[in-house]
């Protein structure tokens, strides 16, 4: 007996995956009906302080990455503005440096000495022209070491790739997918987005059959088709998109273990976000020393009413509340921040901004699980640790959208729908 199908596609998760899996199979011209036991955007929301918006922890949209690309497909044109470069100091040693990302700034910054300024140029020089794909099996420490760089260069190629990747795991981490972003990063910059990110949330959002606070208890095959099982029934589609965040929440929908291997830790930080009376000075502090960074989000985006501002303080790798929060506030004072000047502030101790690194052990950005490796047909998966494009919301956005496109294109030989 066959069942009646309540939607061509269901999509599990409206964070960036399932909303741009859901937009591109609503695309297609299916039938989409999304499923999230939250509220919609998962990492990607914003909520509203005493005038400020305030994202979850510090967020750029990478103009020449795979994220921007799917969202100009599906309709999008995110607004925003570029942080200004020439305000961004490096911290060492206690003092502030001009970061050196570019030829000028090598010339005047004190971070470096002569030498290491010559071995920094030469490699950002080569960076755009570096083949990656030969290093997906390299670590990013092992990257370092065949460079040959000086201490005091290497710290701060270090640091920018922290801040490209949001990972300070070298040890571990890809070189190829690793220095993948940081050519992404030199090449076109990033945008901050006015409004926060929630634009575009609400863009992929638009026309969506979205429900929230559904929480969904798994998945079973029948026929043709895919039961989605809820906490006071079921749903039933042809295919099924899971986009819940991490590999673990993807394991728990699935009827039988997808058997992945060892997949990377997931990634965190501990970020400290401010709501500010002023627009401090310096205001951008990347350290060489720490895994940390402050960036003011707000300007350039506007985030903020009158002459405030919005600051993202982040570290790198969360430890503990007791250590990190200490030193977020020491590090936002280095960048400006004054006690009179925080209007709103709030802690997340610790936020997972990746699902899984990439490791070099599994060959970096290709070894990753890809949309179909659920072990269920008419099953797909998408997240920012699934798919060889991309990291962060690159890999979220690329991965949904292919999930988006096969479900929204592969149907059944027959799509009859009886009671």
């Amino acid at each position: 007996m066959g069942m009646t199908t309540d939607a061509d596609v269901i999509v599990v998760g409206a964070g960036l995956a399932g909303l741009a899996a859901a937009a591109a199979a609503r695309q297609a011209g299916r039938r989409v009906v999304v499923l999230e036991a939250h509220g919609s955007g998962g990492r990607a929301r914003t909520v509203e302080r005493d005038g400020f918006t305030l994202n979850m922890g510090a967020h750029a949209l990478y103009r020449h990455g795979e994220g921007m690309r799917v969202l100009v497909a599906l309709g999008l044109t995110p607004e925003g503005e570029a942080p200004p470069l020439a305000r961004y100091r490096a911290l060492s040693g206690g003092r502030l440096h001009v970061l050196p990302t570019g030829p000028a700034s090598l010339l005047r910054t004190g971070a470096l000495g002569a030498r290491s300024k010559a071995q920094l140029a030469h490699l950002l020089g080569r960076l755009p022209r570096l083949r990656t794909d030969g290093l997906d099996r390299t670590t990013v420490e092992e990257w370092l070491a065949a460079s040959r760089l000086r201490p005091d260069a290497a710290s701060v190629v270090r640091a920018l790739l922290r801040l490209s990747t949001y990972s300070d795991d070298t040890e571990r981490f890809s070189a190829g997918a690793a220095l993948g972003q940081l050519q992404l990063a030199t090449s076109g910059g990033v945008l901050y987005l006015h409004g926060g990110w929630r634009q575009l949330v609400e863009g992929l959002s638009h026309s969506l059959d979205l429900r929230t606070g559904v929480q969904v208890d798994g998945l079973d095959r029948r026929g043709d088709d895919v039961e989605v099982r809820l906490s006071g029934g079921t749903l039933v589609a042809h295919r099924v998109v899971v986009a819940t965040g991490t590999p673990a929440s993807v394991r728990r929908m699935l009827p039988s273990d997808p058997d992945w291997g060892e997949l990377g830790p997931p990634v965190t930080a501990a970020c400290l976000d401010l709501g500010l009376s002023r627009v401090p000075e310096p205001g951008y502090v990347l350290s060489l020393d720490d895994p940390v960074y402050a960036t003011v989000q707000s300007p350039p985006a506007r985030q903020a009413a009158g002459h405030g501002a919005v600051m993202a303080v982040i570290r790198y790798g969360a430890r503990s509340a007791a250590e990190d929060r200490p030193q977020l506030d020491e590090l936002a004072a280095t960048a400006g921040v004054g006690h009179d000047d925080v209007v709103v502030r709030r802690f997340l101790s610790r936020m997972t901004v990746s699902g899984a690194l990439p490791l070099a052990s599994r060959g970096g950005l290709i070894g990753r699980p890809g949309i179909g490796d659920t072990g269920v047909p008419g099953v797909l998966m998408a997240g920012d640790w699934v798919g060889p494009v991309g990291l962060l919301a690159d890999a979220s956005l690329a991965s949904g959208y292919a999930a988006g496109r096969l479900a929204g294109h592969d149907r059944p030989v027959s799509t009859k729908m009886v009671a």
